[in-house]
């Protein structure tokens, strides 16, 4: 019901404008219609049968424009009435100036068009159809009721009937105009009501949000802001819904952004003396069609501190319980066979020390590799030639299974890479590949090649697979499928990917296993 009332509110208003310019319209064609008659009358006065006639309706017409014309401007509540008045008083007038001129000719055959055709658009078909019919009429009829009193003749009733006929049409062509524009109204208003709803949506959000909003225009006056950033900022919430400027609001923040130089995606701290708060300011540059923007999103730099010290807490609990779980299971085989040994025979014995010592071993793998993982080693990435590096790397870390590799590489590629960790992650991808081949297979495969702008890096054998429920879980840390694995080495190796902007996946194949390194290539 509120949409209807405020498409009837809607279509009212876009009538009422129509009225207006429809009004000023007639008023002006009147008025030049009787300049022309006033000048050029002495020279063609052979055009007008009753120029009397012609001269006083004019005038009138004049007056009854105007009249209408501050009548529809001045009173807005009764507008289907005076456009109904208009129109009528249009086809009188146009009637008698058609009578005086000895019958229809082009110029006010025309303003008979257009007056049927604006009846149509502002009028609904009823309407607009008994003024096209009091029209025909008007142009048809007088010639009889003229003959009759002998003040006119039949001799122009074709062009009277074929005007007849194009009123007609006219009504017709404006109907079919009515129904268009009608369903395009429809279509706009329906269009406003949805970009006024996102509009309110996003208001809302920005209202409610805690992290603060700042658009900064080219000359640094604030465009849009929500209340988080006014609180942050020490903003009176006054200006959370108008443009201000930014250095009589925040002198502070002004004069830091206009001495330095402010890039994409930059982050920096703020303190202000309006403000009790200490601001991490994180700055995006927005692209709009000729307009250039700045956003600041403001955050409390202590809230935002205690999320990372909370979320490095969950992830430190998360770790622990990892380690404590995957040290149980060894332990518990250790306590299980100390308790076993006393009692056991001597050849039980030996046994029972070879499960510790396998036990214990597994242990200090595990430990050796968390902290492996945990060292946060800092990631210095150099350009590493891989037709020289990975030759070079298999003879020296992997000695002992290099008749094992096959490497294959087509043409020089070069990739940027921190030597260490890459070094570190083939040892691990190699070594388990060798792990999980087939048993009658003689090799493994390391295929390096081009795609596009990177470089792919395959290391693929010839065993079973990897599962496909346990395809999700393979860069999890502690995730193993090998009884004596510890389940850090994937994990490990994908985060040095990460560190190093490359990327480690797995890739299905027919047979076997393939993990891909996917690296940024660096043109020789």
């Amino acid at each position: 019901m509120v949409h209807m009332a405020q498409q009837k509110n809607y279509a009212e208003l876009n009538q009422y404008h129509l009225g207006i310019w429809y009004s000023a319209y007639r008023l002006l064609i009147s008025t030049g219609l009787l300049l022309i008659f006033l000048l050029t009358y002495p020279e063609l006065n052979t055009d007008y049968q009753y120029p009397q006639l012609y001269y006083y309706a004019l005038g009138v017409g004049i007056a009854i424009n105007t009249v209408q014309l501050f009548a529809l401007k001045w009173i807005r509540h009764l507008i289907q009435p005076q456009l109904i008045m208009i129109f009528f008083s249009d086809v009188c007038i146009l009637s008698l100036l058609t009578l005086a001129s000895d019958g229809p000719n082009l110029q006010i055959g025309l303003l008979f068009v257009i007056t049927i055709f604006s009846a149509s658009l502002l009028l609904d078909a009823k309407k607009a159809l008994v003024v096209t019919l009091v029209a025909v009429i008007s142009v048809i009829y007088q010639h009889f009721i003229g003959s009759i009193f002998a003040f006119s003749s039949l001799s122009n009733i074709s062009n009277s009937a074929l005007l007849a006929f194009l009123f007609f049409m006219v009504y017709g062509t404006g109907q079919i105009a009515v129904r268009r524009f009608q369903i395009l109204e429809n279509l706009n208003f329906s269009q406003s009501l949805e970009l006024y709803r996102l509009q309110n949506i996003n208001r809302y959000i920005l209202e409610q949000i805690e992290t603060g909003y700042l658009v900064l225009d080219e000359n640094y006056h604030v465009v849009l802001s929500n209340p988080a950033a006014c609180n942050l900022l020490g903003i009176e919430s006054k200006y959370g819904h108008e443009k201000f400027t930014l250095y009589h609001s925040q002198p502070d923040l002004f004069e830091l952004i206009q001495f330095e130089t402010l890039e994409n995606g930059e982050r920096f701290q703020f303190d202000s003396q309006q403000s009790r708060y200490n601001i991490h300011v994180q700055v995006q540059k927005l692209i709009v069609p000729h307009q250039t923007l700045m956003l600041l999103v403001l955050q409390d730099a202590k809230k935002l501190n205690q999320q990372v010290q909370q979320l490095k807490l969950a992830a430190l609990g998360q770790l622990s319980a990892s380690i404590a779980h995957e040290i149980r299971n060894p332990l518990a085989a250790i306590v299980q066979a100390n308790d076993l040994y006393l009692d056991s025979e001597t050849e039980q014995q030996q046994l029972l020390q070879q499960m510790i010592g396998r036990q214990a071993t597994r242990i200090d793998r595990i430990i050796q590799d968390t902290l492996n993982m945990v060292k946060n080693k800092e990631t210095h990435p150099v350009p590493i030639h891989l037709n020289e590096f990975i030759p070079l790397f298999i003879q020296e870390d992997l000695a002992d299974i290099r008749d094992q590799i096959q490497f294959n590489i087509d043409i020089p590629l070069m990739i940027q890479f921190d030597e260490a960790q890459f070094r570190q992650i083939l040892i691990n991808l190699i070594r388990n590949a060798i792990r999980h081949n087939a048993a009658d297979a003689a090799y493994i495969q390391l295929n390096v090649h081009p795609y596009e702008h990177r470089v792919w890096i395959d290391i693929r054998d010839f065993g079973s697979g990897v599962a496909v429920h346990d395809q999700a879980l393979l860069f999890k840390p502690f995730f193993s499928t090998s009884i004596s694995g510890t389940g850090l080495g994937l994990y490990l190796s994908h985060s040095f990917c990460e560190a190093n902007q490359a990327q480690l996946n797995y890739i299905q194949q027919e047979q076997g296993a393939c993990f891909r390194i996917s690296c940024q290539r660096i043109t020789l």
